[in-house]
């Protein structure tokens, strides 16, 4: 198995005798692929799904991803691809495979959106083990994904071990780390009468993190206003919680609540329409957990891991 690097897009592409694909990279790199492994939501991920042009392109990715792109579609927040591919789903902890010189293993991960995994790829007919995975964040909210992986990774005995470097903060000083989930829930809480810092993290790319600004608001008195694209997302999720919304037409779900726009107060906090594309919110939401990686902690699992070589993207 022959692994290269893409340069200018975080990437790999795999080689074995008769066969390769390609892992996460860009829409200009995998263009030329059939077979397409997305690890993670990002503007480059995105692109490559919304932007294909073969509908016989196989695209492989977590069941977490698959459908929230399907209710960010069925919601009109994204565009739907130019050409619908072959979507695969691969199942959290148990072995596929990609034609017939690959299997691939999923674990779920954490890298503050839905849909991340790590992976091990095998080589079958030489027994290289390639694991891989993106950013990743050690104090969000699925610590136990993260931990669940490197076991993994470490009992696969692993050829080769590659990650990428942008999250990972050189601070030593742990008190100086950005991003915590205790962290994150104070932030939200000073920025409650701040509409205009508080709506980065209004992103639809994370229904789960959304709910918890929502259950904070509340809590403190306010009342976060959905714009009902987002309301009916939400509500797919989590359909016995209550949310609020102003609609034109009458809402006749339960739980959720049209709010009449002259009974809005100063406890009202107003979702806007997005004002710029949705991938600026996608790039924006993700600076969010940028260095929020303690230097220390991606140390601890390299060691772990002991995998015979170790690459950073």
């Amino acid at each position: 198995m022959k692994i290269t690097q893409i340069n200018g897009a975080r990437g790999l592409i795999l080689k074995s005798s008769i066969k390769k694909i390609i892992i996460d990279s860009d829409i200009e790199n995998a263009s030329a692929f059939k077979d397409i492994v997305i690890t993670h939501l990002s503007l480059d991920t995105l692109n490559i799904i919304e932007n294909n042009s073969n509908q016989y392109r196989r695209i492989n990715l977590s069941y977490d991803l698959m459908l929230l792109l399907q209710k960010l579609w069925r919601y009109n927040i994204i565009k739907k691809p130019n050409v619908m591919p072959k979507f695969r789903i691969l199942p959290s902890g148990y072995e596929a495979t990609l034609g017939l010189e690959f299997k691939i293993t999923a674990y779920d991960s954490d890298d503050g959106l839905p849909g991340s995994i790590a992976i091990i790829i095998e080589d079958m007919s030489t027994g290289e083990k390639l694991g891989y995975v993106p950013n990743f964040i050690t104090q969000g909210q699925h610590k136990n994904r993260i931990k669940k992986w490197k076991r993994a990774f470490r009992d696969a005995h692993l050829t080769q071990f590659t990650s990428f470097n942008s999250n990972i903060n050189k601070n030593t000083n742990l008190t100086n780390i950005s991003y915590s989930e205790k962290k994150f829930k104070a932030r939200v809480t000073e920025l409650l009468p701040e509409t205009e810092k508080l709506k980065l993290f209004f992103s639809p790319f994370n229904p789960e993190r959304l709910l918890e600004i929502n259950k904070i608001a509340t809590q403190n008195n306010y009342q976060i206003i959905w714009q009902p694209t987002t309301a009916n997302l939400l509500h797919y999720y989590f359909p016995n919680d209550d949310f609020y919304t102003t609609s034109d037409n009458s809402l006749e779900k339960d739980h959720l609540i049209n709010v009449n726009k002259q009974e809005l107060n100063e406890n009202n906090l107003i979702q806007e329409q997005p004002n710029n594309l949705i991938a600026q919110d996608l790039r924006n939401y993700l600076k969010i957990f940028r260095n929020t990686l303690p230097q220390s902690d991606f140390s601890d699992i390299i060691k772990m891991i002991h995998a015979q070589e170790t690459y950073m993207i």
